[in-house]
C-alpha cells in the first residue's frame, strides 16, 4: 500500500470531509448539540486528520492488544483531549461515541468513493476503523477515570465561564450605541439596549424583566407590519429606512431585521438594529441644494436667470445637428441692448443691471417653452426659435417690441428700453458652424443698430 498516497488523500479533502461530516450530524440531529458554522467543523475535521496523519507515517494498521497502555497511545492521547474539551461542553459520553461513529463514516465514504484499487480501499477502511477504535479508548479511559468530586468541579468551573461570557455579553450589549431589539419567534419583545429604551420606549429600563406584559402592536408600531413581512422570508437579513417619532423627536433610521438561528439552525426570533441617518440626511440635502446650485450656476447666468454662454452654444450646436437631421426650419436672433453704455454712465452700473433685466423678463415672458435665450456677452444676447421661419421671428420680436413699448409709457425712467437684432433662418442645406451663424446674425444685428443710430433712435454713440 501506498501510504504517501493515503496520506494525501486525507489531507487534500478536508472540505470534502467537512460537508460529509456536517451531513450526517444535520440528519441525525447531532447539531442541536453544537454549532452548524463550517469553521467548526472545520477544526474538528483537522484534529482528526492531524492524528490520523501521524499514524498513517509510521505505516502500520494501529492494533490494540490486552496489555497496550493506552494512555501512552499517541492516538488515544488525542482522544482523551478532546474528551475532556466535550465533556466540558456538557456533552455526554454516550452522545459523542455516537456521534465519532458518523466522523468515522465521512473519512470510509472518502475511501470508498476514490480510485483507490479494491484491496487499497480494504486495507485503509480498516486502517481508519483502528484509528477511531483507539481514539474511543482514550475516550472511554478519560471518563471512567474521573470522580463524582472531579466532575462537579468541572461543571462548576463550566458554569463560571459560562456567566462570565453571558455578563460579557450583557455589557456588550448595553453599551452599543444604536437602539437594539430583540424580539422572539413570535415577534414578541424578548430583551431591548439601554439606548433602544432611552429612544423608543416611556421608562428608561433596558433587559426583558420590563417587559413581561408588553403591548407590542404599540411599542413596535408601523414596525410590527415590516417585522411579520420579514418572518415569512426566506432571507436571513433585510434593510429598510424608516421615519419613526421618538422620545427625542422625529428620527429617521436605517433599520435592519437579522434573524437569530440556534446552533441547529432553527429559527429563534430576530434582532433589530436600528442606525440613526437623520443628521446624515439633512447632510446629504444640503449637499443636494448646494450641488444644484452649482448645477444651475454651471448653465444660467446668475444676474438674469437665463441660460449662459456656454449653455446657449451647446444649445445651438445641438438645434443645428437636429435642422441637419429633419429638415426642420431654425431661426436664431442675436440681440444687442441699445442705450446700456449711456445708462451706466449716467445713472449707474446698478441702473444699467435693471435695463437688462428688465428687457430679458420681458423677452422670456413673450417667447414660447421651446424658444431659449442666452446672455453672450455683457449685453448681447442670442435667441433661438425652433421650427420657425423668419418671418415668424419677426413677428415675436414685434410682440416683444410692444410690450417694451407699453413698459415705457407707464414707467418713470428717463430713457428707453430698446434693443437691435438681426434673424438668421437656417434651412435644411445649412452647412454653417455655429459660430458662423452667430457672426452672420451679429452682422445683420450691427446693421440694424446702425439704421437706428441714423435715425437718432439710438443716443449713445
Amino acid at each position: 500500500m501506498d501510504m504517501e498516497k493515503f496520506k494525501r488523500i486525507i489531507l487534500d479533502n478536508e472540505d470534502i470531509l467537512m460537508e460529509k461530516a456536517l451531513k450526517y450530524g444535520k440528519e441525525r440531529n447531532y447539531t442541536k448539540y453544537t454549532s452548524t458554522l463550517k469553521e467548526a467543523w472545520r477544526m474538528s475535521i483537522a484534529g482528526l486528520s492531524k492524528a490520523l496523519v501521524k499514524v498513517i507515517e509510521k505505516n502500520d494498521i494501529p492494533e490494540m492488544g490486552p496489555d497496550d497502555d493506552f494512555t501512552k497511545s499517541e492516538v488515544a492521547e488525542f482522544g482523551i483531549i478532546e474528551a475532556q474539551k466535550h465533556r466540558s461542553r456538557g456533552v455526554t459520553l454516550g452522545m459523542f461515541l455516537g456521534f465519532m461513529k458518523y466522523y468515522q463514516q465521512a473519512y470510509e465514504d472518502l475511501i470508498f468513493e476514490s480510485n483507490f484499487l479494491p484491496e487499497e480501499k480494504r486495507y485503509c477502511s480498516l486502517y481508519i476503523k483502528r484509528y477511531f477504535d483507539q481514539v474511543e479508548m482514550g475516550f472511554a479511559i478519560e471518563w471512567s477515570g474521573l470522580s463524582e468530586k472531579h466532575e462537579l468541579e468541572e461543571l462548576q468551573e463550566l458554569n463560571r465561564a459560562m456567566t462570565n461570557e453571558k455578563n460579557k455579553y450583557l455589557t456588550i450589549f448595553e453599551s452599543i450605541y444604536d437602539p437594539i431589539i430583540l424580539v422572539d419567534e413570535d415577534n414578541n419583545i424578548e430583551n431591548i439596549n439601554y439606548k433602544a429604551a432611552e429612544v423608543f420606549f416611556d421608562v428608561v429600563v433596558s433587559g426583558m424583566k420590563y417587559y413581561r406584559n408588553i403591548n407590542n402592536e404599540k411599542e413596535l408600531g408601523g414596525l410590527i407590519d415590516e417585522l411579520n413581512k420579514f418572518t415569512d422570508l426566506n432571507e436571513k437579513e433585510v434593510l429598510l429606512e424608516k421615519t419613526i417619532e421618538t422620545k427625542e423627536g422625529q428620527k429617521t433610521y436605517l433599520i435592519k431585521f437579522k434573524k437569530m438561528l440556534d446552533v441547529s439552525e432553527k429559527y429563534r426570533g430576530t434582532v433589530i438594529l436600528f442606525n440613526d441617518i437623520t443628521e446624515r440626511q439633512k447632510m446629504d440635502q444640503i449637499l443636494k441644494r448646494q450641488n444644484e446650485k452649482l448645477e444651475y450656476y454651471a448653465f444660467t447666468d446668475p444676474m438674469t436667470g437665463v441660460s449662459n454662454r456656454r449653455t446657449g452654444l451647446m444649445i445651438l450646436e445641438k438645434e443645428l445637428a437636429f435642422e441637419h437631421r429633419s429638415g426642420s426650419p431654425l431661426s436664431i436672433c442675436f440681440l444687442d441692448i441699445d442705450g446700456l453704455k449711456m445708462v451706466n454712465d449716467t445713472f449707474g452700473h446698478e441702473e444699467g443691471d435693471n435695463l437688462i433685466n428688465c428687457i430679458t423678463t420681458i423677452i422670456k415672458s413673450t417667447l414660447r417653452k421651446i424658444d431659449t435665450i442666452s446672455r453672450i456677452g455683457g449685453d448681447e444676447f442670442l435667441v433661438i426659435f425652433p421650427g420657425c421661419f423668419q418671418l415668424d421671428v419677426e413677428k415675436a420680436i414685434m410682440r416683444i417690441n410692444d410690450e417694451l413699448k407699453e413698459y415705457d409709457k407707464k414707467s418713470e425712467k428717463t430713457y428707453q428700453h430698446a434693443f437691435s437684432y438681426g434673424i438668421i433662418e437656417l434651412t435644411e442645406n445649412n452647412k454653417l458652424s455655429v459660430n458662423d451663424v452667430i457672426n452672420a446674425a451679429d452682422k445683420k444685428m450691427y446693421a440694424n443698430k446702425l439704421k437706428k443710430k441714423n435715425r437718432e433712435e439710438i443716443h449713445e454713440f
